[in-house]
């Protein structure tokens, strides 16, 4: 289950990092300025909490760009988590069906609070809006997907070298060697 678990993060890590690729493609292709939703989500964060942003205004427009960046790479490794402990507890989708669910864990996951705070909402986005959302977690969804998909052959094939070294080694009968092959 850890080894699911983890393997979903870096899953996650690479969605991430598809999502990104993705957001600043469609930045230089529309020449679209970058979202300050993530930085109004770290002020109502703050507010929330009751704490403040240390620094002139200059280091804290800095400090919110930073912390609204981190809260996105969290959000996507912690959706690659949720996803590689389902896989560690049985899920086995097809990987389309996969990343179209981690498409939309990562979509809730990153607007949900927004929303929640009264950041944005999204019943007011126009199409424009829905495709600059859409794309890039569509992105990071099947490249998580996939990348869990990459990373669970390997396990699996070393799983199996373990076995095999294991009983060749152990001197153990033909029917032995046999059950120590068997998943």
């Amino acid at each position: 289950m850890l080894s699911s678990i983890a393997r979903g993060a870096a899953a996650g890590a690479a969605g991430t990092t598809a999502l990104h690729a993705a957001t600043y493609l469609d930045m230089t292709l529309r020449g679209r300025p970058s979202s300050s939703t993530p930085q109004q989500t770290v002020d109502k964060l703050s507010e929330a909490a009751g704490t403040h942003i240390p620094g002139d205004a200059e280091q804290q427009e800095s400090r919110k760009s930073g912390l609204g960046a981190l809260l996105g790479m969290v959000t996507g490794t912690t959706v690659g988590v949720g996803y590689g402990l389902l896989h560690g507890m049985g899920w086995r989708p097809p990987m389309l069906v996969g990343g179209v669910v981690a498409t939309v864990a990562a979509m809730v996951g990153s607007n949900a609070p927004m929303t929640a705070l009264g950041v944005t909402d999204p019943r007011t986005w126009s199409t424009s809006d829905w495709l600059s959302d859409v794309l890039p977690h569509l992105a990071y969804g099947l490249v998580t997907a996939a990348t869990f998909a990459m990373t669970e052959d390997d396990h699996r094939a070393r799983k199996l070298r373990k076995r095999m070294r294991k009983a060749m080694r152990g001197g153990k009968g033909a029917k032995s060697n046999v059950r120590a092959l068997a998943p």
